[in-house]
């Protein structure tokens, strides 16, 4: 039998992907969501290969197409939108007309799924709430985010990624213990993560309705999304007692810390087992510390004074090696160490690049781009990108034309009604002022270009 590495490598071969089939091709999606929770959970689906169709309103767009953290661009856009966005189709639509109503009832006729993240109630109160969509296709899985739910006395409660951090607990556990300080936990995980259990829930109803035939309601709360990452408070509700914080330590694993080294660089360090943690006292020269009474038994050398004792000694370890050291050494004796990258570092690094993990995927229409790949590995159906964000109502024609079997005339026609539209000269809703636009064949669909 080969080697099961070269067996996996070739199973999971990145060069193969884009001839491999689509777990999801068939499922189209109408993602009336913004800014990234919504967005998030629609995005996934797209990877994995269904058709999601964003509508957005024409001339403005999502929220997070201008909104770029510190007002640093990439070619006029957000370059953290490619990301949240790829794989889709963008349409635009003004929800304020019944002719638009009137044509987002077509696309549901077709539709299979139903993203939005507006304030709880919105939806319904346009018309396009899921008692509406599900009269016409009661098939249809309709996904609501909100930071509350749709019901309950919080539902009317604004929030963001930071409200939902906070409101769920898990701030309450970041930070540094005898501190009044809390953390909130970087980027927009608050956002991201209830994304993606956004994707997990439509795929389990997706599965339900395969075997029934029946479409569903999803409601999803960014609080609890991000509570059911932390179970905290079932233990406070058996003992009374609160976990409390912890900062950059492991209370359940021996000298488990983050370590300054002698590079001014900083490292992860771990040890889940007693033989790790013999291993790490080899590497030390301690030896003699695993005859001990209070570090023979793996819970002795969990007890706090203990636990804070080890790290003490890794502490000055590790001022006298550099961060490659210590993940060669920990290689060498048998416990866990992993330098703790920044983001330069982990978009450069080579085995991530082989896995996928990183991907440096190169655009029709904005060139070259880093972005993250996925979260697993599908040997049969692997995810894949086809291309990154484009401008606002770029699909307009092909997705009407092509998904309605719409004529240029009535496109004309809808254009001149203000139904559909464009974009202005904003950053993130124009093309890369070097596109030429005349002479795209998706955004012109159905007409002759080049010319």
């Amino acid at each position: 039998m080969e080697d099961y590495f070269d067996y996996t490598a070739k199973l999971f071969d990145q060069s193969a992907i884009m001839g491999k089939p689509e777990a999801l091709k068939g499922i189209r999606v109408l993602d009336f969501s913004h800014v990234i929770f919504g967005p998030t959970a629609a995005r996934i689906l797209g990877d994995y290969g269904a058709e999601v169709i964003k509508l957005e309103l024409p001339h403005y767009g999502d929220l997070w197409r201008p909104a770029t953290y510190w007002g640093k661009y990439w070619k006029h856009s957000n370059p953290i939108w490619h990301g949240v966005t790829k794989n889709k189709y963008f349409i635009t639509v003004n929800l304020r007309l019944q002719k638009s109503k009137d044509l987002i009832y077509r696309m549901a006729e077709k539709a299979d799924v139903v993203i939005e993240n507006f304030a709880p109630g919105t939806a319904e109160a346009w018309g396009l709430g899921y008692s509406q969509m599900s009269k016409i296709n009661p098939k249809i899985i309709f996904l609501s985010c909100s930071t509350y739910g749709q019901y309950g006395p919080m539902r009317y409660f604004p929030g963001w990624d930071l409200l939902a951090q906070a409101a769920s607990g898990v701030l309450s556990l970041n930070g540094y213990p005898g501190t009044d300080k809390f953390f909130k936990l970087p980027d927009y995980l608050g956002d991201f993560v209830p994304g993606n259990f956004g994707a997990l829930a439509i795929i389990m109803a997706l599965y339900y309705r395969n075997k029934t035939g029946n479409g569903q309601y999803i409601d999803i709360a960014q609080t609890e999304a991000m509570m059911r990452m932390l179970y905290h408070f079932t233990f406070y509700s058996l003992t009374g007692r609160e976990l409390g914080r912890v900062g950059n330590t492991d209370p359940a694993m021996i000298a488990a810390a983050i370590y300054k080294t002698k590079d001014e660089r900083f490292v992860a360090l771990a040890c889940g087992t007693t033989s790790q943690f013999h291993g790490l006292l080899k590497a030390m020269g301690k030896e003699e510390l695993a005859r001990e009474e209070r570090f023979i038994d793996y819970r002795e050398s969990l007890k706090p004074e203990n636990n804070e004792y080890l790290r003490r000694l890794v502490t000055e370890w590790l001022k006298t090696k550099t961060a490659e050291e210590v993940v060669a050494i920990g290689r060498d004796y048998g416990f866990p160490a992993a330098e703790v990258t920044d983001d330069y570092q982990i978009c450069h690094d080579s085995w991530r690049r082989e896995r996928g993990s990183v991907i440096l995927f190169r655009d029709d229409m904005y060139g070259e781009i880093a972005l993250a790949g996925p979260s697993a590995q599908l040997s049969l159906t692997p995810s894949r990108i086809k291309w990154i964000a484009r401008p606002l109502g770029y699909h307009n024609r092909y997705v009407l034309k092509k998904f309605l079997g719409m004529s240029e005339e009535e496109i004309v026609d809808l254009e001149r009604k203000k139904v559909i539209g464009t974009f202005d000269d904003r950053p993130g809703l124009k093309p890369p002022v070097y596109y030429n636009l005349d002479n795209d064949p998706i955004y012109n669909y159905g007409k002759e270009v080049g010319k």
